[in-house]
């Protein structure tokens, strides 16, 4: 009866894959080996509801949902306590807490024993494990002795007879469910009670998730961390070469291409070109562009906004110390996407050229003519030997007298470009079509920084505030101003027409 119900369930999934958001629990196809279950999306025990507690853990009460927080979560079951088996992988769990933790990976065990057992379980945990390295169970196990979760999950080993307990009730099988970070659970696994789990597997799955969650992407078989990856078929050759400059492109996957770390001999030379016409040391350096956090400009019809993200790696980092919108000069500032250390040398090269051309002409440069110095400065890093070339990609925003409120976006080559909106960085694509679909000639300065805070939180990863996020804008000068300007003020300078927003002017756009 049991089986007849899993292949018929099986049979539906197969002919309609939509009935995969119906079906509750996963449900196997078989039982009696390693197998790969068909993951719920509608989770029974409702790892979404806030105020969902699991009463006896072996760290007391959990609030699951906030337990689990922005991180991802295993959640394992194993048949029964002091067990050979679920020992050895228990302290294997234990030993390698720090390969979760940077991850940021959360784990939890489950099984029918109580929370007696847990506890004075433990220590035979940690003394097994000690073997092989330090061992320390920290992690909370869930003593689920009514089932309710292991019936709900379908964990309970109902074929075979002999894994049961004193009562003749049936233990929980070797479960694995990894959990992303918004509640969804998104692989499940299964083993026997006779057949230990292989964490190495489960840790690899959580990379290829992390990984093809963050980029458009796919992995091969026996992938593993620094292999080849498979470029998504919806990514279009010309996204790819941007998105994967690296990227080469396989007979057999004529849809797909395999991004490879090798460039051939042509990726260690700072000079010379390739066969196809490529300096790819200017694609490894886009590359880097690439992996830097989000960052757009948007004209608007009275000025410009800039923005970016403001992340930094650690909650020890005075923040701060972290600046990725900056200003030139009065009339212009510049946001950038990519490595930190190479924007400062810039900016620092960018500042003098801008006070050189005041002590020359008495006024600050035109934005073109400032653009262009910084673009040659960063082409000649393209053809000088001993050097190499700049890991960033810029937006530069300004106004003059001239041409009035311009943006350029310039990249590694030195190329620049004039645009209405641009985007730059890991989110690039997805922020760009964002822009095409929200952005007009007549949209005002008001909205454009409303319209760059959605295209920013589209992309967004954990809770956007006015600490993680940058805004500058440029203001068109009123005709009075310019007036005051033609005339020169006793200081001979004009007014100053970029300014960056403060936490609190940023923390009111948001609230809106």
């Amino acid at each position: 009866m049991f089986a007849n119900r899993l292949q018929s369930t099986f049979a539906q999934f197969i002919r309609n894959p939509a009935s995969q958001t119906r079906l509750g629990t996963g449900s196997p196809v078989y039982k009696g080996m390693a197998i790969m279950r068909i993951p719920p999306n509608d989770l029974p025990f409702s790892l979404r509801d806030r105020n969902n507690y699991i009463d006896h853990t072996t760290v007391g009460p959990i609030k699951f949902h906030e337990w689990i927080g922005d991180s991802w979560a295993i959640l394992f079951s194993h048949p029964d306590d002091f067990t050979p088996v679920c020992t050895t992988e228990l302290a294997e769990v234990a030993r390698r807490a720090p390969d979760f933790a940077k991850r940021g990976v959360k784990v939890i065990g489950l099984s029918a024993n109580g929370l007696e057992s847990h506890h004075k379980w433990v220590k035979d945990i940690n003394e097994w494990g000690s073997q092989f390295g330090p061992t320390d169970v920290q992690f909370p196990i869930i003593a689920d002795e009514d089932r309710k979760i292991a019936t709900l999950y379908d964990m309970l080993d109902e074929q075979d007879a002999t894994n049961v307990d004193k009562k003749g009730l049936p233990l929980t099988i070797r479960t694995v469910f990894v959990i992303d970070p918004k509640k969804t659970i998104r692989l499940t696994i299964s083993y026997p009670a006779s057949t230990g789990r292989n964490f190495d597997e489960v840790l690899r799955v959580v990379d290829s998730l992390q990984l093809t969650d963050k980029y458009r992407i796919a992995t091969p078989v026996n992938w593993k961390q620094g292999d080849d990856v498979i470029i998504h078929a919806s990514v279009s050759n010309e996204e790819a070469k941007t998105l994967f400059p690296n990227s080469t492109t396989h007979k057999l996957l004529q849809d797909d291409i395999m991004a490879t770390a090798d460039g051939g001999a042509y990726s260690y030379s700072l000079t010379v070109f390739s066969p196809s016409g490529k300096l790819v040391q200017i694609e490894h350096a886009l590359a880097a562009v690439s992996q830097g956090t989000t960052s757009l400009g948007i004209k608007a019809s009275n000025g410009i906004v800039i923005a970016t993200e403001k992340k930094s790696s650690s909650i020890l980092i005075d923040d701060s110390m972290l600046e990725k919108v900056a200003i030139i000069c009065p009339n212009i500032g510049i946001v950038y996407s990519g490595m930190g250390p190479d924007f400062r040398i810039l900016i620092a090269k960018a500042r003098k050229s801008a006070q050189s051309y005041w002590k020359i002409y008495g006024e600050y440069p035109p934005t073109h003519v400032l653009t262009q110095e910084i673009a040659t400065v960063m082409q000649q890093a393209t053809q000088s030997g001993g050097v190499r070339p700049y890991g960033v990609s810029l937006l530069v925003a300004g106004w003059d007298i001239t041409r009035g409120p311009t943006l350029y976006q310039v990249d590694p080559s030195g190329s620049f470009w004039a645009w209405k909106a641009s985007a730059i960085g890991k989110n690039m694509i997805n922020a760009k079509t964002f822009l095409e679909k929200r952005y007009n000639d007549d949209i005002s300065l008001e909205d454009a920084i409303h319209t760059a805070l959605l295209t920013l939180k589209e992309g967004f990863e954990g809770q956007m505030t006015e600490k993680t996020i940058e805004i500058g804008v440029i203001t068109v000068p009123t005709a009075t101003e310019l007036e005051a300007g033609k005339v020169g003020a006793e200081t001979g300078r004009p007014k100053p027409t970029f300014r960056k927003l403060t936490e609190e002017e940023i923390r009111d756009y948001l609230a809106l």
